[in-house]
């Protein structure tokens, strides 16, 4: 497998500071050498192993393009500085948890969440679910805080959203919620050793996943009268 190298790093500098589609084309061949081949390969190996080892899910992949969108370009440049994939299962995948890596010219993080780009119907799922039984989530809590690779990231609101154990408050305030893990560029980023770390990482996260994907959908918490 193609590993991320210091040549990456620099060449994702060199693109956030000549963000242009000119410059880009002149350094096609070095994004498909250093970036975009290492990523699809890392990305494909990380689908094959959550297809051969968790094989009753539909698992999904997908891998970011490196131009961003013209419509919502908000003054930069044309090309991200930067890629990332996430893969998904059984739901559509505005729906579905997902897990997801980035790798940016500052760092790299990993890890598995829910967000949407509308209203997170995951995270309202989330919050009926502790409503009617915070155990599951509360021992899932307490799961993560035994460990210190991830960390629960994610926007809160300003305001309270529901009242819940004291070991929950953080996590059912989320606008959208992550279990995440971040570093700056180091001796797993650059290496061999990237995809091992976040296939058994995933492989930790998975019960956090299964909870969030088996969230029954919110009509199905209304009770009948």
């Amino acid at each position: 497998m193609t590993s991320y190298s210091e040549k990456t790093v620099e060449f994702l500098w060199s693109l956030r500071l000549n963000n242009s589609r000119e410059w880009f084309q002149a350094h096609k061949d070095d994004f498909e050498a250093l970036m975009l081949r290492p990523t699809k390969e890392l990305a494909n190996a990380l689908f094959d192993h959550l297809r051969d080892k968790y094989p009753k899910h539909d698992w999904n992949l997908h891998i970011s393009r490196i131009y961003r969108d013209a419509r919502r370009l908000y003054g930069r440049g044309p090309m991200n500085d930067h890629l990332w994939f996430t893969l998904w299962a059984d739901r559509e995948e505005e729906r579905a948890p997902a897990f997801w890596f980035s790798f940016t010219p500052e760092g790299w993080d990993c890890g598995m969440g829910l967000w949407s780009a509308g209203k997170n119907l995951g995270m309202e799922r989330f919050r009926a679910a502790v409503r009617l039984d915070p155990a599951p989530a509360e021992a899932l809590a307490k799961k993560l805080q035994r460990q210190s690779v991830f960390v629960l990231g994610g926007e809160s609101y300003k305001k309270p959203k529901m009242e819940t154990t004291p070991l929950l408050m953080p996590w059912v305030n989320k606008k959208w919620l992550g279990l995440e893990h971040r570093a700056a560029h180091d001796e797993i980023s650059l290496s061999d050793r990237l995809f091992p770390f976040i296939r058994d990482s995933w492989d930790w996260l998975m019960p956090f996943y299964e909870y969030f994907l088996t969230l029954p959908e919110l009509e199905e918490y209304v009770p009948l009268i």
